[in-house]
């Protein structure tokens, strides 16, 4: 009985999402006109997210059944796991919408309104369901899939869904520029695996004299064990992108595109640090005022015993505030006063200083050899800070010529 409920619940999550999937290219209609004609598509859309949140409100019953669960939690658990994906799939559709590069007033103030509220309530109703599913885990959690032995770490499934995050905010805000859908394909396709080699690089340099000098030198290469650093991978993966468009894309200014992407990468990190969640990585010292957080949290990261500070959550949360400060806060709010190229140089800005202040919080098992990330995070500080004042020195000379 209880595969019955969990194929029926996953069928109608599957049938739900591919309908609303279909149905959201008519949603960009509504971008240039609200009429009657168009608003209808409104709730038709709602109806088939409603639909998803009501396969995985059933495939959550089936779930309950392994566990020991009341009549109260089962219910609570079901309707806000169902209201979680509901939610969710509204803010994607909002989103899609937002996309259109003729995008009226009106239908800009009610979108990014309802992708505010129910971004913000799938957060919270995610959050809860995961606090009620707590009889169906045991702590540590696994560590990737199959549980008992990982073929697929959920470490590596985080970073991609992070890189496909931030693929896909890219080529919305380049669809909206008015460029076409895949147009960022073949950049992609060169910055991320770049991305991947930078951060294995950046870690085999910082840690040789610790891991590497006297080992075999093709455990370079062994990427399996662990050892990628985030810094090297966003430093080569940018560097690798801009080249490919400086050299291969000549219809777009390169400090526009800088402006769109680097950004992005700050809700990948934020994704990725996820990760180590799961692996129990990037903490900080025993701590006893946290309790506050959500129990699946508390107990992951509760090591030898002790309840650490989850360095990790909080550097996810720095991250994809930064995100958000660069986009809408620098990006719209100081537009009279920014010039092209600003905000992509604020990316080394934002994620240095997070790397200064939360690197010397860490555990010292997580802090690379002589406190690298801490240096170069100084490092990039001042990298960003400096491209900024260059970048408006030159910008303000040949605007001078121009007048001339």
């Amino acid at each position: 009985m209880e595969m019955v409920h969990l194929i029926g619940g996953l069928t109608t999550l599957v049938f739900g999402l591919v309908l609303s999937f279909m149905h959201a290219d008519t949603l960009k209609k509504l971008a240039y006109d609200l009429s009657r004609k168009y608003v209808k598509d409104i709730y038709t859309q709602v109806a088939y997210s409603v639909l998803a949140g009501l396969g995985v409100g059933w495939l959550v019953y089936g779930l309950t059944t392994f566990a020991s669960f009341s009549l109260l939690n089962v219910f609570l658990t079901v309707l806000s796991s169902g209201v979680f994906i509901t939610l969710m799939n509204v803010t994607l559709s909002a989103l899609i919408v937002r996309e259109s590069p003729r995008l009226i007033p009106q239908v800009d103030i009610f979108f990014s309104t309802t992708i505010l509220l129910a971004g913000l309530g799938s957060i919270i109703f995610g959050l809860l369901s995961f606090e009620l599913l707590q009889p169906l885990f045991e702590y540590p959690l696994p560590k990737g899939i199959p549980f008992d032995n990982p073929l697929v770490t959920f470490y590596a499934l985080f970073i991609m869904i992070g890189a496909f995050t931030a693929y896909w905010l890219s080529e919305r805000a380049f669809i909206k520029k008015g460029f076409p859908r895949g147009y960022l394909e073949d950049i992609f396709l060169i910055a991320f695996p770049a991305g991947i080699l930078g951060a294995r690089l950046w870690y085999v340099w910082g840690q040789w004299e610790v891991e590497f000098a006297n080992g075999p030198f093709l455990r370079i290469f062994y990427v399996w064990e662990g050892g990628l650093a985030i810094m090297g991978g966003a430093l080569l993966g940018a560097i690798a992108g801009m080249t490919y468009v400086y050299f291969k894309k000549r219809d777009i200014n390169l400090l526009d595109g800088v402006d769109v992407v680097l950004p992005t990468i700050l809700v990948a990190q934020a994704i990725g640090r996820w990760g180590n969640f799961f692996n129990q990585e990037v903490y900080g010292a025993a701590t006893e005022t946290w309790t506050w957080l959500p129990s699946f949290i508390q107990s992951q990261m509760t090591i030898a015993g002790e309840f650490r500070v989850p360095l990790f959550l909080i550097e996810s949360f720095i991250n994809l505030s930064g995100y958000f400060v660069l986009v809408y806060l620098v990006g719209d709010g100081l537009k009279k006063w920014r010039y092209k190229g600003d905000i992509g140089l604020l990316y080394p800005v934002w994620y240095g200083l997070t790397r200064v202040i939360l690197e010397p919080l860490r555990d010292a098992q997580y802090i690379m050899f002589n406190f690298w990330s801490f240096f170069w995070g100084i490092a990039f500080v001042v990298l960003g800070l400096l491209g900024i004042v260059i970048n408006h020195y030159i910008q303000d000379q040949l605007l001078k010529k121009k007048k001339i």
